[in-house]
């Protein structure tokens, strides 16, 4: 049965994909399509090729696995995830903005990425690429107030409360994918979770957002809840349709697109596993993991999808596909409970601190004639040197001053392995704001003073059990210097 805002956005696809055939092409190219597949609190130790005593399914990431690389150091710039959506977009870490720690509690927020900016998605359009941003957008949109100007809502949680009332749904949505070097865009605003509840077709509402949602309202008797802020909602609107509705859309595109002259990158960012954990009817029970693990199923089934499409299309063998995760998992299903699952394996910690559960992150790289098959890859990798990299995939001049911690990690994404101290170090950064900083194996974080506080060797202790500060000062205190300089380094 299609609720209303199914049947919107079922007739939006035909006028959006003859637009989209219309457009202008440029000379045909050689060049891969290229898809980013952005999981919401995916875990390290979610996915069964991570960790064999995964209580979830997930056959299709393990496929992917086995059909190419999956790395084993890779990391989220930030525990959280505005920040790390801002940096791996910009190739520049989100603490050089005005977004200190944690993340947008609203989408009526001035746009993080500022228009000058360059980004991925500008990079890959100069070089020929047709471009899509689809799913979870997060970083701010300019919704017009009533009367004019820009709405702009809350700036903490507040609970959940603190929605905002006064807004013009009938007039276009400002700052978003299209003014970045995106050609087309269908968005989740600002997450699951967050106001306002509603879908996105380029720059105008998807349906008419008429219904007020009460904080910890879930949209059907018996589902979660959990952590669902006040705010306008559309009509029809369903939680458990959001990941099925995305996953069309990025189908969608992938199919008006593969037959045509131009290459094409589409950044899919899922809504999964991210709270409130609301999986649809046919992800029920798949996991022995909660509503939570049924959602990483989810999720896992979203990317069967865009691989089956690819390959109806008779593209897989020319596409660069990277599977990975915006910050590390919560330890619990919504249900309170983890079920025996190590949503994170072995790692200390989870979603928003400084040790590994909460950044390092799974990433899968499939590539067909370029990168090996059923490798691992142990080069460390941060999500914000993707714009280097596709770039130099493209051949793209990036601007002077464009993605400054961005480095290309090109070599690895074809299988090569890279020496972790050859590269520039590595700044993470935490919900709370507090830093730390990785140059090869060795990895030290600060307290809320920005005074050394723990120093590990991640080669030696990956679950960083033995805090080396004492027994290495000196070495601390280098890196604490080359953090300080690489903070003070400029914007």
């Amino acid at each position: 049965m299609t609720t209303p805002v199914a049947r919107r956005v079922v007739r939006w696809l035909p006028f959006a994909l003859l637009l989209l055939v219309a457009a202008r092409a440029a000379p045909a190219s050689r060049l891969p399509n290229i898809i980013v597949i952005l999981a919401d609190d995916l875990g390290y130790g979610d996915l069964r090729c991570y960790n064999p005593a995964s209580k979830v399914p997930t056959p299709n990431l393990d496929r992917l696995a086995a059909e190419g690389l999956r790395f084993t150091d890779a990391h989220s710039p930030a525990a959280v995830c505005t920040p790390t959506r801002y940096g791996f977009l910009t190739g520049r870490y989100s603490w050089r903005t005005r977004l200190q720690n944690m993340v947008l509690w609203t989408e009526y927020e001035e746009p993080l990425i500022e228009p000058t900016r360059e980004t991925v998605a500008r990079t890959l359009q100069r070089a020929g690429y047709r471009t899509a941003a689809i799913g979870k957008w997060h970083l701010g949109l300019n919704f017009a107030k009533p009367g004019g100007g820009f709405v702009r809502g809350k700036t903490h949680h507040q609970s959940g409360r603190g929605g905002t009332r006064d807004v013009d749904f009938t007039q276009p949505i400002r700052g978003g994918p299209l003014a970045l070097g995106f050609d087309t865009a269908f968005l989740l605003p600002g997450g699951i979770n967050l106001e306002p509840h509603v879908f996105i077709a380029d720059d105008r509402t998807v349906g008419k957002p008429t219904v007020w949602r009460e904080a910890a309202a879930p949209t059907q008797p018996g589902t979660s809840g959990l952590e669902v802020h006040e705010g306008w909602m559309a009509e029809g609107w369903r939680d458990d349709a959001v990941g099925p509705t995305l996953t069309a859309q990025a189908e969608a595109f992938i199919a008006a697109h593969a037959r045509g002259p131009r290459p094409f990158f589409m950044y899919y960012a899922s809504q999964a596993p991210h709270r409130n954990c609301t999986p649809p009817d046919f992800a029920r029970g798949k996991s022995q993991a909660g509503v939570r693990g049924d959602m990483v199923w989810e999720f896992d089934w979203s990317v069967g999808r865009v691989l089956a499409k690819l390959e109806e299309m008779g593209v897989a063998d020319n596409t660069l596909i990277i599977v990975t995760s915006d910050n590390g998992a919560v330890p619990k299903s919504d249900e309170g409970d983890d079920f025996g699952h190590k949503s994170n394996g072995d790692l200390r910690g989870s979603k928003g601190g400084l040790f590994e559960g909460g950044h390092r992150v799974p990433f899968l790289v499939r590539w067909p004639g370029r990168a090996p098959a059923g490798r691992t890859n142990d080069s460390l990798v941060v999500l914000t040197d993707l714009l280097a990299s596709f770039a130099d995939l493209a051949g793209a001049k990036l601007p002077a001053g464009a993605g400054p911690d961005s480095f290309s990690v090109l070599p690895a994404l074809r299988g090569t392995e890279m020496d972790a101290a050859a590269r520039p170090p590595v700044v993470l950064h935490s919900g709370a704001g507090h830093f730390a900083l990785r140059q090869g194996p060795w990895k030290l974080q600060l307290d809320a003073k920005q005074q050394p506080a723990q120093l590990f060797h991640l080669g030696r202790d990956p679950r960083e059990e033995k805090n080396l500060l004492a027994a290495e000062p000196e070495r601390a205190a280098r890196m604490a210097a080359e953090l300080a300089r690489i903070r003070a380094a400029g914007p």
